[in-house]
């Protein structure tokens, strides 16, 4: 075996990977017998990978040079998951993951798991001892969120509910809450409950009206502070030999981050 390499450097049957061409020609896929990755660059077996390592370079049946790669969890996101909703971007979900302190052995409440790409994230970043309790109103999306969590060997930590949250929410102690749901207003009083004193929220919103309406009913409420307002935007650029200049394309506006921290209400309170 070559220095530096291990066992799980190996590409298996079973394995996950990413085979790279260029940016517009790359895909994710796990190893099986008798499969084939075709592109417009040729075709490779995937019989001839099984053996091989990952970063290793292989050439295509029109002699173009292609990288085998180990999935990461922007690879799953981006080139894996199934979707039928909307999702919230990873431009997004970095900023959620350091406002909301997601971290190893947290519990984590999410309220419209859609199709679970955000399950996926938090269920990344709590394992292998914290866990993600993702309520959804559709069972069709609960279930393209359970394939999803399978794929990506995240399941073990996820628990979905086919449950209203407005009508209650089962779990307490919770360490930190995602909300994406057109109407949030309505699940503060459990969502309240459920959250320790002092954890944190952040709501996921499209619009500026449902942000008013937001911010209005937490105001009223009297259980939430620090309550603060982003929107994140990313250019990437494009990169040649020849020129280094943005992209034409942009993902701009998504939607609004809305983040608070839960106290004790007034009557509550024993200060």
């Amino acid at each position: 075996m070559t220095p530096g390499l291990s066992r799980n450097d190996m590409i298996e049957y079973g394995s996950d990977i990413v085979i790279y061409i260029d940016r517009r020609r790359r895909r994710l896929l796990r190893i099986a017998g008798g499969k084939i990755f075709s592109s417009d660059r040729g075709t490779l077996k995937l019989d001839d990978i099984v053996g091989l390592h990952y970063g290793d370079r292989v050439r295509t049946s029109l002699n173009i040079n292609a990288w085998l790669l180990r999935p990461l969890l922007i690879d799953y996101l981006e080139l894996g998951i199934k979707r039928v909703t909307q999702i919230i971007y990873p431009k997004d979900l970095g900023l959620i993951l350091i406002l909301l302190g997601v971290a190893p052995g947290l519990k984590v409440l999410e309220i419209g798991v859609g199709t679970g790409n955000t399950t996926i994230v938090l269920a990344n970043f709590v394992k292998p001892n914290g866990h993600v309790y993702g309520y959804e109103l559709r069972k069709e999306f609960l279930m393209i969120a359970q394939h999803n969590l399978e794929m990506t060997n995240l399941q073990q930590y996820v628990t979905l509910k086919l449950r209203d949250a407005r009508e209650g929410i089962d779990e307490s102690g919770i360490d930190a809450a995602v909300v994406d749901i057109p109407d949030p207003w309505n699940v503060l009083d459990p969502l309240h409950t459920a959250l320790k004193h002092s954890a944190p929220v952040v709501f996921f919103l499209p619009t500026m009206n449902q942000i008013i309406r937001l911010f209005d009913a937490l105001n009223k409420h009297r259980g939430f502070i620090d309550i603060r307002c982003y929107e994140t935007l990313l250019r990437e650029m494009e990169l040649s030999p020849e020129s280094i200049r943005p992209s034409t394309i942009m993902v701009g506006h998504t939607g609004y981050i809305l983040y608070a921290r839960k106290v004790f209400k007034d009557s509550d309170t024993k200060a």
